[in-house]
């Protein structure tokens, strides 16, 4: 089994064209096909349903799908380790919950690239569910997240309580900021339970967004009012570009991280931990600022 034919593989039952996944590719259609039919040769299955639409995974093909990812994840991984710039030791990944992100990836890559200068770092925003899989398989080393799930081989970490409060752009009652231009931020299964607990009554908010920079964008330029760190926006507050709702509710979107039991390189993912507990902790303290102290 050859790499190659790994990523025909989930080009092709991604594109649902032999014809399409070559042109993708680089590589003439024969090759392409070629590379399937020793692919099914080798795991004795075969992994598409060929019609005169196109092609489709089969039920062999759709459970060989999630094994063809991880490969293809591991290969990519070691490629990047094995080809590291002279004087790096290594390769350190992070995932960040893509809702966090613009507040934890600056200063956490400033944290690392002083206190460990000889690893390079990849830093990724991604959403829960799917870094949970690629830390599970060593695609990544540590993740932060605010929807944790227990899996064995992984620790969880409860980094630290994010208070929400809602904000607008303009002085408003809780009722006017709630049917005027209302975003829902998706925080996650915590926040979105205190937030139908809080609002029961009120109608679906006719836009919803996963990042809170995106909301605030909006905020700004069109108006409007969303529920968002209150540590993130007392600047705003303090100048008088944001107001807060004093009517509504605080809520709260706890950060977690997760990271395995047993790492490779202990005293490094130790140094990656500890970046992002301390920027924590300086939230906790203060103000954020843009880089950990």
């Amino acid at each position: 089994m050859h790499i190659s034919q790994i990523r025909t593989f989930l080009e092709v039952a991604e594109t649902g064209s032999i014809i399409k996944s070559a042109n993708h590719l680089h590589i003439t259609q024969s090759t392409a096909s070629s590379r399937i039919q020793q692919l099914e040769q080798e795991l004795n299955q075969k992994l598409f349903i060929r019609s005169h639409s196109g092609v489709q995974l089969s039920p062999a093909g759709l459970r060989f799908q999630p094994y063809a990812l991880r490969l293809l994840q591991t290969w990519q991984q070691a490629h990047q380790d094995m080809g590291l710039p002279d004087g790096f030791k290594g390769l350190f990944s992070l995932a960040i919950q893509a809702t966090v992100w613009d507040r934890f990836s600056r200063p956490w890559i400033t944290w690392m690239k002083t206190n460990v200068p000889d690893y390079v770092l990849r830093v990724e925003a991604d959403w829960s569910q799917r870094m949970i899989h690629n830390l599970s398989d060593g695609y990544l080393d540590l993740i932060l997240t605010s929807v944790p799930h227990t899996v064995p081989g992984l620790k969880i970490e409860k980094l630290m309580d994010d208070p929400l409060i809602l904000v607008s752009s303009c002085a408003a009652t809780l009722s006017e900021s709630l049917s005027q231009n209302y975003i829902y931020i998706d925080w996650g299964p915590h926040f979105n339970q205190q937030h139908n607990l809080a609002f029961s009554t009120i109608s679906t908010p006719t836009l919803t967004v996963g990042l809170s920079d995106l909301a605030l964008q909006i905020i700004y330029r069109e108006g409007g009012s969303a529920y968002l760190p209150q540590r993130a926006v007392q600047a705003q507050i303090n100048q008088g570009t944001l107001y807060p709702v004093s009517e509504a509710p605080q809520l709260n979107a706890p950060l977690y991280l997760m990271y395995p039991e047993q790492h490779h390189n202990p005293e490094v993912l130790h140094m990656g931990l500890n970046g992002l507990r301390v920027l924590a902790e300086s939230m906790r303290e203060a103000p954020p600022t843009d880089t950990c102290t």
